[in-house]
């Protein structure tokens, strides 16, 4: 049989069989490849290092930023209760003799508690009873990991069910006020738990993934912005949690007919104002829309204090004035949309398999 040699000037013999005359061509050749292919490799391991390192420190936030501690006295009652996955939650009660209502104030990511208590102690002077406590992960709670609103939303369904426990407190009306992640967590909390009968949802995200890959680029430098969704995916596999279920935006059918307050600022670039039009028009009534400008993200309770805790006293006065909405009702509406929120998880995983 006849072996055909390759048209390469120099070349002879066997074609099976390079002669030295070819071996400059390939050591060229590697010269030129070789070190691109090894920067290729060493860039992917770092790609993989910083995300999964940037996971590991964003799903710690009791480590991101330190929260100084606040001095309580008698009228504040320290408290603890364990979720259904074996965390320990603490917190605090402000009692009320002649409570009209009792309210859950739930803080942001990477916050705690100590942030809102001058919040919880004006709510607290206009005849509201008040529970405030740290979500997993967060201030004195325990737990290692946040889920950044996904797991969080059983931790106050837990602080609600605390709540009933107090024979004082069986009888009254129940509401929720989250701050960023707390706010995600309070609408996604408010679709399960018929108990919750107004919700106040200040600075949330529509949809965790949506909003995270904007998120990140305020947390970390514009240049690490392309490694988003391999922080995200690293994010699931340290907590075990679907980022894609943490979408609050499909809570909010089964809100109504409770009331619903939607708080954001303009100048927020962290969860944009975007976020609060959609879930505001994805509601049905009653619903109320605050938006006005603030210092960043989720900054009106501390830059215009009294303002704040008037709207939220208002609120949760007209809110309660009324006749409680029917308990078929609402679980009608949960069933919806829990059924919806299922379908679209469902696709979502579908995708990104």
């Amino acid at each position: 049989m006849t072996r055909l040699a390759p048209s390469l000037p120099g070349w002879q013999g066997d074609a099976s069989f390079p002669t030295p005359h070819s071996r400059p061509v390939a050591s060229a050749l590697w010269r030129t490849l070789g070190p691109l292919g090894l920067l290729g490799g060493a860039l992917t391991l770092a790609a993989l290092g910083g995300s999964a390192t940037l996971a590991h420190i964003i799903t710690r936030p009791r480590h991101l930023r330190a929260i100084a501690p606040r001095a309580i006295d008698a009228t504040v009652e320290e408290i603890a209760f364990q979720t259904a996955d074996g965390v320990t939650l603490r917190g605090w009660y402000l009692s009320h003799e002649a409570a009209r209502d009792v309210l859950v104030i739930c803080h942001g990511f990477a916050m705690s508690r100590h942030e809102f208590l001058d919040l919880a102690r004006a709510l607290h002077a206009s005849g509201h009873a008040i529970l405030l406590f740290d979500f997993r992960a967060h201030g004195t709670s325990g737990g290692s990991r946040s889920t950044i609103g996904y797991r969080e939303a059983g931790d106050i369904i837990t602080a609600i069910a605390y709540l009933r426990t107090r024979p004082e407190l069986v009888a009254l009306p129940l509401g929720v006020v989250g701050i960023s992640m707390g706010a995600a967590a309070a609408l996604l909390a408010a679709a399960r738990e018929p108990q919750i009968g107004a919700v106040v949802a200040d600075s949330s995200f529509t949809a965790l993934t949506d909003t995270a890959l904007g998120s990140l680029r305020e947390l970390c430098h514009a240049t690490l912005a392309p490694l988003g969704p391999l922080i995200l995916r690293f994010g699931e596999l340290l907590t075990s949690a679907k980022l894609a279920a943490n979408r609050p935006i499909d809570a909010m059918a089964a809100i109504a007919p409770r009331p619903l307050l939607v708080i954001h600022n303009t100048e927020d670039t962290f969860i944009p104002v975007r976020n609060a039009f959609t879930l505001y028009a994805a509601a049905s009534e009653p619903k109320e829309l605050w938006v006005r400008p603030g210092r960043g993200h989720a900054s009106l309770w501390a830059c215009c204090a009294a303002e704040y805790a008037e709207r939220l006293d208002r609120f949760f006065t007209d809110a309660f004035a009324g006749p409680a909405p029917r308990a078929d009702d609402l679980m009608a509406r949960q069933y919806a949309s829990l059924g919806q929120h299922v379908l679209d998880v469902a696709e979502t995983e579908a995708q990104q398999s």
